[in-house]
């Protein structure tokens, strides 16, 4: 159970427990006051006056009644955070929404531009240039989009639609459309690797390692190895990178170590996908990190 439905949970559970308590014992202070006061005067020796009963009755009261205030300020107040919350989720996967059609747009353009360019100016070589540094910008913005609205979408809950597919298919296509200039090796011990994945899900993650190379690592090329190990289809991803951060914390969420690059939600969504499939993510080694996604492998055929 996650902690966004545990919180609850337990605040519901402790403001019942402090009302129920403070109920409790303002019950026992009105109904035995009689029988104490009786008590004390009856058994001087034991040192019970009737202004010690009162100072106990008013001060015990006044704290029971501050334990359940508190109490219920604290849960107004959680209540009150998680509406504003969720409306900030809202709105900002209605902005991102809004703003992959135009960005699609200009990559396209941009597509026709450069494709112009290669046929009718062979020899601007400048021009050539600044087209492809427009379409891979065009596309890291894309991918940074794809993250928060994905993101926002698994905060709120959204469930993914996993089917067969073809796992091959989707990294060669993955990494010719976003990572070009990432030199890739893949090897793959599976014939037909298909696997039980949400497409979009899978190739965001995909997106995510290769963007993580090219940010955080110096050789800029990836060894991709598919195998088969207790019904699942793995594929590791070895970059080859040094990690010299708190290896504990990597995959939470807006973790970056010591890095300006990166917006520290990528691992986390890797995490988060292959959870929502019913896969796993592990992360292997302590300096030379390898990342092992384990699949279902899908009895049908793509």
């Amino acid at each position: 159970m996650t902690g966004r439905k545990v919180f609850p949970i337990l605040a519901t559970l402790w403001v019942t427990t402090s009302l129920a308590l403070g109920g409790w014992w303002l019950y026992l202070i009105l109904v035995f006051e009689d029988k104490v006061t009786h008590m004390g005067l009856s058994l001087p020796e034991l040192g019970i006056k009737p202004n010690v009963i009162r100072m106990l009755k008013w001060e015990g009261s006044t704290l029971i009644l501050l334990i359940c205030f508190l109490s219920i300020s604290l849960f107004i107040l959680y209540y009150k955070d998680q509406k504003k919350t969720k409306a900030l989720q809202a709105f900002f996967a209605g902005l991102t929404h809004e703003l992959k059609t135009p960005l699609a747009s200009i990559r396209l353009q941009s597509e026709v531009i450069h494709d112009t360019i290669e046929e009718n100016y062979k020899s601007d070589t400048l021009l050539e240039k600044l087209t492809e540094r427009l379409i891979e910008d065009t596309g890291n913005l894309e991918t940074q989009m794809d993250k928060i609205l994905q993101l926002s979408r698994i905060e709120r809950g959204g469930n993914l639609n996993p089917a067969p597919v073809d796992l091959i298919s989707v990294i060669k296509t993955t990494h010719a459309k976003r990572a070009k200039n990432l030199a890739m090796n893949l090897q793959s011990q599976v014939i037909d690797p298909i696997i039980e994945a949400d497409l979009f899900a899978l190739e965001l993650i995909l997106k995510n390692l290769f963007e993580n190379t090219k940010s955080h690592t110096e050789n800029l090329s990836a060894t991709l190895t598919i195998d088969e190990k207790e019904h699942h289809i793995r594929l590791i991803y070895d970059d080859g990178g040094i990690f010299h951060g708190e290896r504990q914390k990597l995959g939470k969420l807006f973790y970056k170590h010591n890095s300006a690059k990166g917006s520290g939600i990528g691992l986390y969504l890797v995490q988060k996908l292959m959870d929502r499939m019913g896969g796993r993510f592990i992360i292997e080694g302590e300096e030379n990190l390898k990342f092992v996604l384990c699949f279902k492998k899908s009895l049908e055929v793509v």
